[in-house]
């Protein structure tokens, strides 16, 4: 007599999933083993599954709702930095209220607008000449180049190109992973873009 194989039982109940239906005696001889609960029915069993499965979607819907949340704080705060671009003339006077207003409403250390000098092409060429955007950790003679007080990660983009900075926008954090890599940077993208006109207005 053939025996069949654990693969083959599988198959069969996937495509007869009445089985168990039209056998309930066999339930009473079905037990799943369960390292955390010991031995327990199959009923119990897929109460559990069920019950996990429904955790992992309220947690991946959680993380969803926080994502979007986060998400259209960053696009309202842009928005009014884009309004600000368009009424203020005057470089410090700039610097000022974007900083204010990007570090009150992101909940980041400090935010800096820094026009290009000399000094910074040390920081752009180790960190934006990839990509001209740089999230993560830096390295503290980096963090006293850009900022005021010390931090454990950085948002750095460039204003321009690499021949040719204008400046940079800078973001702290005491959190490690506040600024990572795999951010998104859908939303600031348009807002460099128009700090560049912006800049090359005031030069």
């Amino acid at each position: 007599m053939n025996t069949l194989s654990e693969q083959q039982v599988v198959a069969y109940l996937k495509q007869n999933t009445d089985f168990l239906i039209n056998n309930p005696d066999l339930l009473d001889q079905l037990d799943v083993i369960s390292q955390q609960s010991g031995t327990v029915s199959l009923a119990i069993r897929q109460q559990q599954i069920l019950r996990q499965k429904n955790q992992d979607l309220k947690q991946n819907l959680a993380s969803l709702i926080q994502t979007a949340k986060a998400n259209e704080s960053i696009f309202k705060t842009f928005s009014a930095c884009q309004r600000d671009l368009m009424l203020i003339n005057d470089f410090n006077e700039l610097k000022e209220q974007l900083n204010a207003t990007i570090s009150k409403a992101l909940n980041v250390k400090e935010s800096r607008l820094l026009r290009y000098k000399p000094e910074l092409k040390t920081v752009i060429e180790h960190r934006l000449q990839d990509s001209k955007h740089y999230l993560g950790r830096t390295s503290q003679d980096e963090v006293a180049l850009l900022f005021n007080e010390n931090c454990q990660s950085i948002a750095l983009y460039l204003i321009g190109e690499i021949d040719n900075p204008l400046g940079l926008l800078a973001f702290s954090s005491d959190d490690p992973l506040h600024f990572t890599p795999s951010h998104d940077n859908i939303f600031i993208d348009e807002f460099i873009h128009a700090l560049k006109i912006k800049l090359i207005e005031l030069n």
